[in-house]
């Protein structure tokens, strides 16, 4: 696994000029939100869990397929991706599964 120690790749996508999708409610405390670059490439996706232990879970678009490859079914993004997290709830098992899977991700905690 390679590497990458920026504190968060958001700040890039902000100074790269990129949009920032609305959040995607899961289930309240937890969205999805898909990063574009100018050209309307997916540059990455954030998933905000908004608890007492705020965090947010970025990854690079490389990062998003890979796990949309490794634990989505179906069509409908929005819909597995509820559908991932009523079967496997909660923050630690969400990280557990991109550890697993050897997805890198920056996570930000805001206590």
């Amino acid at each position: 696994m390679k590497f990458n120690f920026k504190i968060s790749y958001s700040d890039d996508w902000h100074r790269e000029g990129c949009t920032f999708e609305n959040k995607i409610p899961i289930h309240k405390p937890v969205y999805y939100r898909h990063v574009y670059r100018k050209s309307g490439e997916l540059a990455g996706v954030i998933v905000d869990f908004e608890t007492a232990d705020d965090c947010h879970f970025e990854m690079t678009a490389e990062g998003w397929k890979k796990f949309s490859d490794c634990y989505l079914s179906g069509p409908d993004e929005e819909q597995a991706v509820k559908d991932f997290f009523f079967a496997n709830d909660g923050m630690f098992t969400f990280e557990h599964a991109l550890v697993k899977a050897g997805i890198e991700y920056k996570k930000l905690a805001f206590y």
